[in-house]
């Protein structure tokens, strides 16, 4: 008998203490409820918190009070039934209301509550205030927002500036990043590559602003001499643009977009694994949209013979995923140029073929 004695005065002891720690936690929002979302414990925190006392909602008052709208509601609501079919605690985000209409944001850490049987009886949370969280990330957010948009900006005022001296390359680099983006899509690249191959796409021949404009429009073949200044251009676009801290590894890109896999590309001859996935897919939307098009010299070759020319060296020179994935484009009809009818078909990319 004194040994229960004992454990009974042990447990008030315990009991006490937890009361005390949950009452003390004036930053914390501590809240008890039922399955039927009955407030059956509100700790001095959530006084803070929220405005309401103990005494105006414990067994008199629903959770909802404190939810803000109908998302709020079907967060804690997906919450509860998790827990009730796990029998295990989770989090979720919730935005909520002060008795004074005041909003804010909690992170809330919830527990089910088991009768001796294990079966869920009801709810403890522990919610935090993230509000000014939710601030500064809003705040990040809209800032690399406008510094996407300033990046953008500077990707279409370099693409001009190019199309400017070269009136032939007018619409090759958008119709290029516009490929290179589907064929990425279409491997179902992650949205930080699709968006950095189209960005690239958009000023992949930057270089050639280093290049003689009489010898880009020139109207006939290019002499040996000549077509090797052409192949300066990937060097010259990323010794322009290396020392740009850009989301993407933009430079890069643009250094090896005229490699091939079997070493046989230019201006490093790099091969297979040394050539990164994104200049994979520009190399082959780049030969695709070049063959497809007009020359100053010549007449376009056709679609045809382009999708010819990447399914014949489809693991010579081109990386066979990529050639795979844009031959599927284009025979299932899920890209066509011709849907981008404001673009033009001009193009001066004149080192796909010798």
């Amino acid at each position: 008998m004194k040994s229960d004695h004992n454990a009974s005065i042990q447990t008030n002891k315990n009991d006490k203490l937890l009361t005390n720690i949950l009452e003390s936690s004036s930053s914390l929002s501590i809240i008890s409820t039922d399955l039927d979302q009955n407030i059956l414990y509100w700790n001095t925190g959530a006084e803070n918190i929220f405005g309401y006392k103990a005494s105006e909602v414990i067994g008199k008052k629903k959770i909802q009070i404190i939810y803000d709208g109908n998302e709020a509601k079907k967060r804690a609501l997906k919450a509860k039934k998790l827990m009730i079919s796990t029998k295990k605690g989770t989090e979720c985000e919730l935005r909520q209301i002060t008795k004074s209409g005041k909003k804010l944001w909690s992170r809330m850490t919830l527990s089910p509550r088991l009768d001796e049987k294990g079966d869920v009886i009801g709810i403890l949370g522990i919610g935090t205030d993230i509000t000014q969280h939710k601030k500064l990330e809003d705040n990040l957010r809209e800032t690399l927002k406008k510094l996407k948009k300033t990046l953008t900006g500077i990707i279409h005022a370099t693409e001009l500036i190019i199309e400017t001296r070269d009136p032939y390359t007018a619409g090759h680099q958008r119709r290029v990043a516009l490929l290179a983006k589907a064929i990425a899509e279409n491997m179902k690249l992650s949205e930080q590559q699709i968006e950095g191959i189209y960005m690239v796409g958009m000023i992949h021949d930057v270089g050639k602003i280093s290049i003689p404009a009489e010898i880009l429009s020139m109207p006939r073949r290019l002499t040996p001499a000549e077509f090797n200044l052409i192949k300066n251009h990937p060097q010259a676009g990323y010794d322009i643009l290396k020392n740009i801290e850009f989301p993407w590894p933009i430079a890069d890109i643009i250094l090896q977009h005229h490699e091939r896999i079997d070493g046989t590309g230019y201006p490093k001859g790099l091969g297979g694994k040394d050539i990164m996935l994104e200049a994979k897919i520009l190399m082959v939307a780049d030969v695709i949209e070049a063959m497809a098009s007009h020359r100053p010299y010549r007449a376009a070759f056709g679609l045809e013979r382009a999708l010819g020319e990447i399914k014949q060296n489809s693991g010579i020179l081109y990386d066979p995923d990529v050639v795979d994935s844009c031959v599927e484009l284009f025979e299932k009809e899920k890209f066509c140029f011709d849907n981008y009818e404001s673009i033009s078909p001009l193009l001066t990319d004149i080192n796909v073929l010798p």
